[in-house]
């Protein structure tokens, strides 16, 4: 490991890709029940499953994670790297609270973010 960090500078690793903020929390069966959602699957949220973001943040203990496939692979980086924002990553959020939430999950995760905010489309979530 110390020879990874005498080697990485700022920007060393780039990503592009789509985030998303992965909330997480431990939920009853109740609850997975209430939304038609099956323990341990995937599945792609139907307008059903739209108020499953704001209840688990108002009902439960949840961790906001920087998620998405590159941005996930990017956080894995920044942590083996160890270097403060050796890894950068660019994608849209959503100009709203879990945009928000997302840009600081990232930099708590010492990643350099540099997200485009739009207007028009809320910041992509995933339940986990």
């Amino acid at each position: 490991r110390k020879n990874i960090e005498k080697m990485a500078a700022e920007g060393v690793l780039f990503g592009m890709g789509n985030p998303l903020l992965d909330i997480s929390a431990v939920v009853p069966p109740e609850f997975l029940k209430k939304y038609d959602v099956k323990l341990n699957n995937a599945i792609l949220a139907e307008e059903k499953h739209m108020p499953i973001y704001e209840e688990m943040v108002k009902e439960f203990k949840v961790d906001y994670i920087a998620g998405g496939a590159t941005q996930n692979a990017i956080r894995v980086a920044q942590w083996m790297i160890g270097t403060p924002q050796a890894t950068s990553f660019v994608g849209a959020i959503g100009n709203d609270k879990f945009g928000e939430t997302l840009e600081k999950a990232a930099e708590e995760d010492k990643v350099n973010v540099q997200y485009l905010r739009v207007d028009d489309t809320p910041t992509g979530t995933c339940a986990v």
